[in-house]
């Protein structure tokens, strides 16, 4: 078992006394940055498909879709309980009863255990936290995964993400709130996006501790087909780590997280055919990778949180 970092698999096992295997979900929604709400184009790092897993096919039925990933999922793994996650584009992004039909069909399938939502921070209002507070008080737990990608809102508006860091604080601030323990913060970070440096990657992890966060899910930077980023790498005006520069960058952020935070991923895998750099980190490659990353943490003697800043009293 993992000992240097608080993992997913450690959370899951601790909360429900057993392996818990998400299942991928795709509802056909867009974001205010592609449609022209806010912003064209989406993320500048986003393929046209919202950066799918390609598990499910977006013309079937939710409850279709749930039904068939759980079957390919029970077999694969022999688990009997399972997250839905909704995770392609922004999964709040609509009317609230909308929202709720699509959700039902989720939620009234006996072996979910957890109800994962994909969103931004600028699309998480009241009534949506209300919404969510629906399915908890069923005794559901529910994940409201929020991607900022980063603390810099100088980086944010370089990748079109058309909202700022603050709105990020504040849509954890006011999830906090609820104080709801069947609410968890889950927030995805990218680490090597363009024109950020160690330090700023760094400062991060220690924005991200002083919020309300619950889980992390931690990307390099990767480059897709088809995508803006696209254009600037083949220009070679954009660069992706090598995976010896991206584990001794991780390990540092790690080390600067509060120990409490469930590490749900530390690195991004591309899906066949899709990414174009960097190629360790191809279909296939993620174990390979872990076993390097706890080897490397292990021989420097790094775990979470070992690097936090004293605070000061």
């Amino acid at each position: 078992m993992n000992t240097n970092y608080y993992t997913l698999k450690q959370y899951l096992e601790k909360r429900f006394g057993e392996r818990v295997q998400r299942v991928t979900l795709e509802g056909g929604f867009t974001c205010p940055n592609r449609d022209g709400s806010k912003a064209s184009g989406g993320c500048t790092f986003c393929t046209d498909d919202g950066s799918s897993s390609g598990a499910q096919n977006v013309a079937d039925t939710i409850k279709a879709q749930l039904e068939q990933g759980i079957k390919k999922q029970s077999q694969r793994f022999d688990c009997k309980k399972f997250i839905a996650y909704f995770q392609s584009f922004t999964n709040t992004y609509g009317d609230v009863d909308y929202l709720r039909k699509l959700y039902n069909q989720a939620i009234d399938h006996p072996q979910v255990v957890v109800l994962a939502i994909g969103t931004r921070p600028d699309c998480v209002s009241e009534d949506i936290i209300d919404l969510f507070e629906e399915y908890t008080s069923k005794g559901l737990e529910l994940w409201i995964d929020i991607g900022v990608q980063s603390s810099h809102n100088k980086t944010l508006d370089l990748i079109n993400r058309a909202h700022s860091y603050e709105d990020y604080v504040d849509a954890a601030n006011r999830i906090a709130a609820r104080k709801n323990p069947l609410l968890r913060i889950c927030t995805h970070v990218i680490l090597g996006l363009p024109g950020e440096t160690k330090e700023m990657m760094l400062t991060t992890a220690e924005a991200l501790s002083k919020t309300p966060v619950q889980d992390l899910k931690i990307h390099q930077l990767c480059i897709f087909k088809g995508t803006p980023m696209e254009i600037d790498h083949l220009n070679g005006e954009l660069k992706t780590f090598e995976k010896d520069e991206y584990i001794e960058v991780l390990a540092e952020f790690i080390a600067r997280l509060r120990p409490d935070i469930a590490i749900q991923r530390v690195m991004g895998e591309g899906k066949v055919g899709e990414l174009i750099s960097p190629t360790w980190a191809d279909h296939g490659m993620k174990n390979k990778f872990l076993d390097e990353f706890d080897n490397y943490l292990k021989k420097n003697n790094i775990h979470q949180g070992c690097l936090r800043p004293i605070s000061k009293s």
